[in-house]
């Protein structure tokens, strides 16, 4: 198979790592998405492009790179896009939600597949939408503020889903390997759905000590003050991640949960 000149953007961390196992030869290049014209020139060969954007001002980071990406003389035939679940796979196309930066990926998401369908390239569009992140709970002060947030913000026996950033970067890498399989494709990414009891007892188990958590009041605050921190709860309360776990495992059944996260992905230690 003849290699593919793929543009990564903005993927980080274990998601970069799980690319990075499927793709060897790979060459850092300074740009800006905002004005991403300079990375075109020099690389006018691209064929594919993974687009990740994060708050504030998501749409500044994709509308501009999608543009350019749909011209007559562009050689991209395909984008990834990660975004996020907001309900399901059919109803995340028609829900917004009140979250600002749900809203900004939806809207995304809709000037992704109107362009690509529009292209005179016949560009091939992708959308992954990761639900909650387990990243988010590995050690540190933020993982210990989002433990603590998700204790006080959620009902004890309300279960959220989550995904790890690894599986987040295979999916990617599947659909980047498999353009035509994964075309108009879009489809939430989760390993597990847990309660914050269930979280805090596999924690337990796995690490032998207890799932730190800054203090309640800290977290209260945020809820309170924080209006996207507040939004983000109402709805993770009142609506969910509802991505389709069963069937993801029959697609890849290497999908992490919440424990084989903490033994292979996560940043803890484990003996």
């Amino acid at each position: 198979m003849t290699p593919r000149k793929i543009l990564v953007v903005g993927a980080t961390g274990q998601q970069a790592l799980a690319l990075k196992k499927k793709f060897s030869n790979i060459t850092l290049v300074e740009g800006d998405t905002r004005a991403p014209g300079p990375v075109f020139d020099a690389h006018p060969d691209i064929q594919s492009i993974f687009l990740v954007t994060a708050p504030p001002e998501e749409e500044s980071q994709a509308l501009p790179l999608i543009s350019i990406a749909s011209k007559e003389s562009s050689k991209v035939d395909h984008i990834v896009f990660s975004s996020v679940d907001r309900g399901g796979d059919d109803i995340s196309w028609s829900s917004s939600t009140t979250v600002q930066h749900f809203a900004a990926k939806h809207r995304i998401e809709l000037y992704l597949r109107d362009v690509c369908e529009k292209s005179a390239n016949g560009i091939r569009w992708t959308i992954l939408r990761p639900t909650g992140f387990m990243d988010n709970y590995n050690p540190g002060s933020f993982g210990s503020l989002m433990a603590s947030l998700w204790a006080q913000g959620m009902p004890a026996d309300r279960k959220m889903q989550l995904v790890s950033a690894h599986d987040i970067g295979l999916f990617a890498a599947r659909a980047l390997l498999e353009p035509q399989e994964w075309n108009g494709k879009a489809i939430g990414l989760a390993g597990c759905e847990m309660s914050f009891e269930d979280v805090r007892t596999v924690f337990q188990e796995v690490v032998k000590k207890e799932l730190p958590m800054t203090w309640a009041v800290v977290a209260k605050g945020v809820l309170w003050w924080v209006p996207e921190a507040k939004a983000s709860f109402e709805w993770f309360r009142e609506c969910g991640y509802r991505a389709d776990i069963e069937g993801l495992r029959r697609l890849e059944p290497g999908l992490q949960d919440f424990e084989a996260w903490l033994k292979e992905s996560s940043r803890w230690h484990v003996e």
